[in-house]
């Protein structure tokens, strides 16, 4: 074996592997239990980014843990088309070639579209493939495969038919760059410095009110002014009417709970055609709508032609000047706030009322609502299951309209005689009076509706196919909190709406990975950390491995590379101990199969790492299945590095080496291998290239570790005896470790302390005698029967476990002196790692093995305090 895990020596060969072995296809015939997983479709030209690899590799670790549990696995993969964002790249294209879209025709621009994707489309698969990803690529979907499109078109011929789907005009978000509808949920928001104007209206028969606003602009389309109901300053102006400037328009003063009193005045202009707010107003007191700004973000107002055709933010400008030379303008102050822009292009939205097609969700959502509160739907962590319940409950109709060239075209037609219908099959004629003069809606479906099909309409919904019945409801959803709204609340509802069954039992959470300062990770900051390259630098097993530990323990998470660098540490950890293994009771290359021990000759390091390791795979578990696998990547750590390797490895590393008889080394050889093919069956779903190296080299080696079964916790382990020897050889090593840190307190440089022991208890497992000649090679100290009289000895206990500890100073220097720096060094340890436990903000959000780090060095450095401090106190 190589002396170190080489990540690219490993990587293509074990990927090439699992393909020629078939793994990750399922067969529809098998008679095992199905789990299934329906990847969430990436874009088709899209790149990995670092919430793919932490989402992908969590199910990744999913399916193979299933796979060896005797689960027949499918991970179906798909992309999405990205009408939006494959669209603002092809024009992107075409500016830099001097043209546009509608220079170029529908037909010759879908067919650039056709060549874009053929040229990058599946790229990311290739990506996905270097994490180790084990979908069923054979089953690979598309939204644009022709089945797609056709059940697509079902959805929404049945919606339609049933009046749940309607045209009409409302507010929507709208983006000027697009020409298109935005969903709310696709809106980023950003913070914005803007001006808050204070404006005067004079109210008709006397008197004036005073609104605060950042869009004098839009005052052009006001239609109202509302205050809180009860506020008395207006209390006497509700029912007036005011005459706006520039206009001259006369419009009412409402009363209406929307507004805030706290905010300017307390008075707020109503301009229904252009604010969400002002258009519910507008609704519950039939104010009339009126559209001043038009689809490009220019000035819609013929009546004052100084402002029309002017771009919004230049009008502001000419309003803001127009109404000062009136006296309107009472002042002017700086104001913070969000603005939402479009979350593909950029560009700033403008709120406006436009004729779009809506599914009305009331209906739809009392089933979705249903399932989740009974507990047939469950989210982890828990809490996103109020988030889901909070939103369904106020649930708005969905816009589904988008007003671009690339999508789904909405499969609705109109005849000659105004008869409107929808489709399947395009239509050669009206189907209610067989006109064949028809006009098809020139709009498309927002992607998000055909997402919402995904878990049914990949196995060939509407069709009754085979993978339908045998796939079908999924098992697992995993994906962000960002589209808990967008995709996973409207997959429920048409899942239950289409096939009578909601889609999967568990949504599972990840967390959303940030820049190292917390700012969202986007292109334009040059933030994005490319996890390919992380694979380049650090192999695909530490990215994996740093997937599980940051994206189930907390709500964000901060990208940190040395992180990922310790698992790379961790996988040469692991290959270490293989490669001692395998030299020590194989060949160099393979190791022998050890006779299996009868328990009594098993010794009690022998029985605490059996213990160790049953407790090891039942925690594992727990955490499969809670979801926690932070807490499982940190469990595995832990045991291997310093249970197995730091602590077992090395106690049995004498027997190992045939120090003692046969019957004690071949009981070392067998847990050692028991424990070593444990752990990599544990691991294996988390790191799969190295444990699929390290396990070659086991004896009568599987051609993967996705054909051996996944570990049970062995009950043999949990007798009382057993669990005596774990106690007792936990009582030697933190003997041991207090040892140790004696020692460290007084070595000085790069010299060594010379430490002498006496070591005495009360044992049943481990004999004292073996205790003891454990305890001196593991501290490093030298052992002795007795003390010479007169030597003053540190007392240091653990347990049924004592030691009487005796330790020169290095380079003869006082002991004392030592004692009192390394106290120093200590104390100031205590007092940082307390301040930052005590800070409720770390607790909470950073990483669980991070705050976990810093109690234990902190419960060390109090430990190793006391000793010291008794010490210093017995001798001045």
């Amino acid at each position: 074996m190589e002396t170190t895990f080489d990540p690219t020596s490993v990587e293509l060969r074990w990927r090439q592997r699992w393909e020629e072995l078939g793994i990750g296809h399922a067969g529809v015939t098998s008679t095992r239990p199905t789990y299934v997983i329906a990847l969430p479709p990436p874009n088709i030209t899209g790149a990995l980014h670092m919430g793919h690899a932490c989402g992908f590799s969590i199910q990744d670790t999913l399916v193979r843990q299933k796979r060896m549990a005797g689960f027949e696995v499918e991970w179906c993969p798909g992309t999405d088309h990205a009408a939006i964002a494959t669209q603002n790249v092809i024009e992107r294209q075409l500016a830099d070639e001097g043209t546009t879209k509608e220079a170029l025709g529908r037909a010759a621009f879908q067919t650039r579209v056709d060549a874009w994707y053929e040229e990058y489309g599946g790229r990311i698969y290739e990506q996905m493939r270097r994490l180790g990803y084990t979908c069923d690529w054979a089953r690979s979907r598309f939204t644009l495969d022709p089945e797609y499109v056709r059940a697509i078109r079902v959805a929404f011929k049945a919606f339609f038919d049933e009046g749940l789907i309607y045209r009409g005009p409302r507010i929507v978000n709208w983006c000027p760059r697009d020409q298109s509808a935005i969903s709310d949920e696709e809106i980023e928001w950003q913070e914005h410095r803007d001006t808050l104007y204070y404006l005067r209206y004079p109210v008709d028969g006397g008197g004036d009110i005073v609104v605060a606003t950042v869009r004098p602009e839009t005052m052009l389309g006001d239609t109202g002014v509302a205050v809180s109901p009860g506020d008395a300053r207006y209390a006497g102006l509700v029912g007036r009417t005011v005459t706006l400037p520039l206009s001259g328009r006369q419009v009412p003063i409402v009363a209406d709970a929307a507004v805030k009193p706290e905010f300017g005045t307390g008075a707020l202009k109503v301009t229904p055609g252009h604010d969400p707010t002002d258009y519910e107003i507008g609704s519950r007191h039939n104010l009339e709508i009126i559209s001043v700004i038009a689809a490009d973000g220019t000035m819609n107002v013929p009546s004052l032609p100084q402002f029309d055709g002017l771009p919004a933010d230049d009008a502001r400008e000419a309003v803001v000047q127009a109404l000062r030379a009136q006296g309107v303008v009472v002042r002017a102050e700086e104001y913070v706030h969000d603005v939402g822009h479009c979350d593909r292009c950029g560009h700033v939205l403008e709120p406006l009322v436009s004729e779009q097609w809506w599914v009305r969700m009331h209906e739809l959502a009392q089933p979705g609502i249903a399932v989740v509160e009974s507990g047939e739907v469950t989210f982890h962590p828990r809490r996103y299951r109020d988030v889901y319940l909070t939103w369904m409950r106020n649930i708005r109709d969905w816009c589904i309209s988008r007003q671009i060239w690339l999508g789904h075209a909405i499969p609705v037609s109109r005849c000659g005689n105004g008869h409107t219908f929808a489709w399947i099959d395009e239509p050669t004629s009206c189907a209610e009076c067989g006109d064949t003069t028809l006009t098809n809606d020139p709009d498309v479906l927002d992607t998000w509706f055909s997402s919402a099909l995904w878990p049914f309409a990949i196995f060939g919904w509407p069709e009754q196919t085979e993978d339908l019945q045998h796939f079908y409801p999924t098992d697992v959803l995993v994906t962000g909190r960002d589209i808990i709204f967008l995709w996973v609340a409207r997959m429920i509802m048409t899942g239950l709406k289409f096939t009578d069954s909601k889609p999967f039992s568990t949504v599972m959470i990840t967390s959303i990975i940030q820049a190292a300062d917390g700012s969202r990770m986007s292109k334009s900051k040059g933030n994005v950390v490319d996890p390919l390259v992380m694979v380049d630098r650090y192999g695909a097993d530490a990215v994996r491995a740093w997937a599980a530990a940051v994206g189930t323990g907390s709500q964000d998470v901060r990208f940190d590379a040395d992180r990922i660098d310790a698992y790379r540490k961790f996988a040469n950890k692991v290959w270490n101990v293989t490669r001692l293994l395998a030299s020590r009771i194989g060949d160099g290359e393979v190791m022998r199969t050890p006779r299996t021990p009868d328990r009594s000759e098993l010794q009690a390091e022998d029985r605490w790492m059996l213990v160790e390791l049953a407790q090891l795979v039942a925690g594992v578990d727990e955490s499969f299945t809670t979801y926690r696998f932070h807490e499982a990547m940190n469990r595995l750590y832990d045991t291997t590095w310093h249970s197995y390797c730091d602590w077992y490895v090395e106690l049995a590393k004498l027997r190992l080496g045939g120090a003692v008889d046969d019957v004690s080394r071949n009981a070392a050889a067998w847990t050692a291998l028991t424990a070593l093919d444990v752990i990599l069956r544990l691991l294996h779903p988390f790191m799969p290239f190295l444990t699929e190296e390290c396990a070659q080299h086991l004896p009568d080696a599987a051609p993967t570790l996705q054909q051996r079964d996944w570990p049970s916790a062995d009950v043999r382990w949990s007798d009382e005896t057993s669990l005596r020897a774990h106690e007792e050889v936990g009582w030697l090593i933190e003997l041991v470790e207090r040892i140790r840190a004696l020692q460290q307190a007084r070595s000085t440089g790069g010299e060594r302390a010379r430490v002498s022991v006496v070591v005495s208890g009360e044992l049943r497992e481990l004999p004292l005698d073996r205790a003891a000649v454990l305890v001196s090679e593991r501290a490093r100290a030298q052992l002795v029967e007795a003390h010479t009289n007169g030597t003053k000895a540190d007392v240091v206990s653990a347990g049924g476990l004592r030691a009487h500890v005796v330790v020169q100073a290095a380079s003869g220097g006082s002991d004392r002196a030592h004692e009192r720096k390394r106290m120093a060094e200590l104390e100031q340890l205590i007092a940082r790692s307390t301040a930052q436990l005590s800070q409720a903000g770390f607790v909470k959000q950073a990483p669980p093995d991070v705050v976990e780090g810093v109690r234990r060095r902190l419960a060390d450095a109090q430990a190793e305090a006391a000793l010291l401090r008794t010490s210093l106190e017995a001798t001045p």
